[in-house]
């Protein structure tokens, strides 16, 4: 295996962990819109409940998954 090899493995890695964090963040915010929607106005026909859990888990989605995946996916630097 050739030094390029390695670092377009490595290349390709970042870029869907990017990708992955990115997703996460992106569903966890349309999760929290949908549920002030719901909290809201009852949009949709979703009783309230509804809406706070969506919203909760939107909360963690946004705030908590890309961090915690950020630090398990940590690189350690070459020396």
């Amino acid at each position: 295996m050739t030094p390029t090899d390695d670092k377009s493995r490595a290349e390709t890695r970042a870029q869907f962990r990017f990708l992955v964090i990115n997703l996460c963040r992106i569903t966890g915010a349309i999760m929290l819109v949908v549920g002030l929607a719901v909290i809201a106005r009852e949009a949709f026909g979703l009783p309230k409940a509804l809406g706070f859990g969506l919203f909760l888990i939107g909360m963690i989605g946004f705030m908590l998954v890309p961090v915690l995946l950020s630090k398990r996916w940590k690189s350690t630097p070459d020396k």
